[in-house]
């Protein structure tokens, strides 16, 4: 009889590639997505769908109920506004219910999804890595912060009490079945050269299949009580674009933007969201990021979760290839 694991967030972008991950992997599913949304990526798959919030312990009580391991995917991911109480309700409290269920139930293993911006970032000669602190608080972002300390309150459970948890902290993921769109959107953007320019900095970009394989690997693979960096290729933005033109086929034309540019239109932006409630494409906080040389280690996760290091130009391939299935652009 096969195992069966509770996914939560499964028709998000990573959760509907770690379904198809823990499928191929010979586990049951039982995924939860939130009342009222959209089920289209999930379609055609032999899993139970049951929509809840993980915010309703009576709910978690009864899905987590009859499973072997849990895999804790659903986070709020907003920056804007970067105070925002709501996150701390899903990306903190949303945690400590389902541990508390996963406790209950005795489950063999808990696997959470956190962010790599839990550990501080490097220069590409000397990328951060699981040994270093967090420094993320200096970006002000209640996003960035309530997944950290999520992230200590599962160690903290670890260490006192024996949690079975892994925490997979992945870097900027790539992929298909981006409905926001989220993370491609920047890709979409310079597909429909509508991309303005680029900022200095970079990132640790990484296909989020790949990710997918690493977390459904950890139901059964590294040490518990541990974090995982899940990442692949760092690159500066201007490296990134250039690459994904290629994919696209078309000429690099973007220019960089000086970075006192790229702050003081942040800047203005997040002055005229807070007049007009609305949200800016590039808030401040934002343009000071898109600065920073984000790059990271996936050494761990690759030594111990066995993690695959797919080319960044497959994921952008099949991120475009998605949008266009799915009328996000013409084919």
């Amino acid at each position: 009889m096969s195992q069966r694991i509770f996914i939560t967030g499964a028709n998000g972008m990573l959760g509907a590639s770690v379904t198809r991950e823990a499928l191929s992997q010979g586990f049951q599913v039982r995924a939860q997505i939130l009342p009222g949304t959209s089920r289209q990526v999930l379609a055609d798959l032999s899993i139970e769908i049951i929509e809840g919030n993980i915010l309703d312990t009576q709910f978690l009580d009864q899905a987590i109920a009859g499973c072997q391991y849990v895999i804790n995917i659903a986070a709020l991911t907003t920056i804007w506004p970067r105070r925002l109480e709501s996150l701390y309700a899903v990306n903190l409290q949303g945690v400590k219910n389902i541990t508390a269920a996963a406790q209950k139930h005795q489950i063999k293993r808990m696997v959470q999804i956190g962010t790599a911006n839990s550990f501080n970032h490097g220069p590409k000669d000397a990328p951060g890595n699981e040994k270093q602190p967090y420094k993320g608080d200096q970006f002000k972002m209640d996003y960035m912060d309530s997944k950290y300390q999520a992230q200590c309150f599962l160690l903290e459970k670890h260490q006192k009490e024996k949690f079975p948890v892994i925490i997979v902290n992945p870097t900027y993921m790539v992929g298909p079945f981006d409905s926001g769109p989220t993370s491609g959107r920047m890709f979409l953007e310079l597909y429909k050269n509508k991309l303005p320019g680029y900022a200095g900095g970079g990132k640790n970009f990484v296909y989020s299949k790949d990710v997918a394989v690493a977390t459904v690997n950890a139901l059964h693979m590294g040490r518990e009580g541990e974090c995982y960096i899940v990442g692949n290729e760092n690159l500066y933005f201007g490296e990134i674009f250039k690459r994904a033109s290629v994919v696209f086929g078309q000429p690099f034309k973007l220019k960089q933007f000086p970075g006192f540019a790229i702050n003081l239109v942040g800047a203005i932006n997040s002055i005229v969201a807070r007049l007009t409630k609305g949200t800016p494409q590039l808030s401040y906080s934002m343009a000071k990021m898109a600065s920073v040389k984000q790059f990271y280690s996936p050494e761990k996760a690759r030594t111990e979760l066995k993690l695959p290091s797919t080319p960044i130009e497959t994921a952008i391939a099949d991120c475009i290839a998605w949008y266009k299935e799915n009328g996000y652009l013409p084919n």
